[in-house]
Order: C-alpha cells, then structure tokens, then sequence
C-alpha cells in the first residue's frame, strides 16, 4: 500500500467514525504513522483527501454496476446491484451523512458530484432497460416513469443514513439491509 492510500484509507476510518469537522489532517496523519509534512507532500489540504474519497465512491460505483455482456440479467441479479450500492453507501457513509454540507463547502466538489450524479441516472436508466429487456422488470405505462424512478431511489440511497441518525437509533451496517428492503420495495410494482 502507498503512502498516499494509507493517507486516504485513513482519513475514510476517521471521517466515517468521528465525521470530517472532527477531524483534522494532523489527526490524519498521526492515525496513518506519517508526519503531517509527508501528507502534505501528497495532499495539500483536508478538502483535496475529501475530493479524492468522492472520487474513490464515484470509481466504486461505477465499477459495480456494470452488466455482465455474456448473460440476460436476473431478479437476483437486480436485488445483489441494489445490495452492492448499500455496501458502497456503508462503506462512504460520512459522505452521505454530510453531503449538503460538504457540496456547499467545495464548488470543486460540487461540480464533479453534480457529474456523478447525471451519470448515476443515465446509468439507472441503461439498468432498468437491461433488466425490461430481460424480462426482469415490467416497463411503465408513462415514459416520464421511468425518470421518477430513478429520482426515488437516488433520493432513498442519498439520505437513508440521514434518516437512520435523525430517527436516534445507532447506526450499524446491518441497517443497510432495511434500506435495500426500501428500494425493492420501490422496485415491486416494476418486478414481472
């Protein structure tokens, strides 16, 4: 492992535990063994390691959502994607608790999440026309339906943590597994 991603896996232990107010890249640095010179020598603040952390999900999810060319996709094929996405969610987690804060903050970073997300949705509708075209999925009446859908599920993968923490529960990875059960849920009417 290099020194730049012992800084970054690091910094996501930190964020996700303790959020990225509390942190600092002094603490940063002490977690990963380094002196904070040698971070900067790889980062020049705490908002360049939140930027590439944002890079390392909009990667992650990118690369776990592609469909395989050789096979029709299946219902548990549909149901492991959307369990996947919650895996990624959990393990991202601070970025999703602070979203609104951290765009706000970074216009840079806006920006690119901004680009994320339009692909997330183009990507959401070259899914749900895979697993039509499969027979997995049933195509709506509407065509704007379709768009609605997708919107519904961005939103619930968004904030499910924000809702988890608001509700007062303490939060763990198992409750991931309540918020897949949500987007089958939203799924249901479109499942032949």
């Amino acid at each position: 492992m290099t020194t730049r991603e012992k800084i970054l896996d690091t910094a996501l232990t930190l964020f996700n535990n303790e959020g990225t107010a509390a942190v600092s890249t002094n603490h940063i640095a002490e977690a990963a063994g380094i002196s904070p010179g040698n971070l900067y020598y790889h980062f020049k603040n705490k908002e360049e390691i939140i930027r590439e952390l944002f890079e390392r999900l909009f990667a992650a999810t990118d690369e776990g959502f592609n469909l395989p060319e050789d096979t029709l996709p299946t219902l548990e094929d549909l149901q492991e994607y959307v369990r996947a996405n919650y895996k990624i969610l959990w393990k991202y987690r601070f970025i999703y608790r602070e979203l609104a804060a951290l765009l706000r903050s970074d216009s840079e970073l806006r920006t690119n999440f901004l680009t994320y997300r339009k692909r997330g949705f183009e990507g959401f509708d070259q899914l749900f026309t895979a697993f039509v075209s499969a027979g997995v999925l049933r195509k709506p009446a509407k065509a704007e339906a379709v768009e609605y859908l997708a919107e519904t599920c961005w939103l619930i993968t968004e904030f499910w943590l924000n809702s988890l923490e608001i509700s007062g529960k303490t939060v763990n990875e198992t409750h991931m597994e309540r918020g897949v059960q949500l987007m089958m849920h939203t799924l249901e009417p479109y499942i032949q």
